[in-house]
């Protein structure tokens, strides 16, 4: 089994639907993945950061400090390249699979 850390921005101004993106990734990880919120003793191995705009304030030292590898989601961009918001969920989750 393998724990992904999530984080999500404070949703000020979000321009994207942020849970229901989360939802998808959920549905797309393989058996025995598992999103955690609870924040962790020892660094997650990696994590999302939804951030739900392109300024993604949560993209902050403290935050960084909580996973080895971050996917960091910043409104319509992943890791600040553009991606349509049909396609994120399976581009996160071929991204995080990379990481494991």
């Amino acid at each position: 089994m393998g724990l992904i850390g999530l984080k999500y921005c404070g949703g000020c101004n979000p321009v994207i639907d942020r849970g229901a993106l989360v939802k998808k990734i959920e549905r797309l990880l393989p058996t025995g993945w598992e999103l955690v919120t609870a924040r962790p003793a020892d660094p997650w191995g990696m994590a999302i950061l939804v951030c739900g705009c392109p300024v993604a304030c949560a993209n902050r030292p403290d935050i960084k400090g909580l996973a080895r590898h971050w996917v960091v989601i910043s409104g319509p961009m992943i890791d600040l390249q553009r991606v349509s918001e049909e396609v994120m969920a399976p581009v996160i989750v071929k991204e995080l699979l990379m990481f494991s």
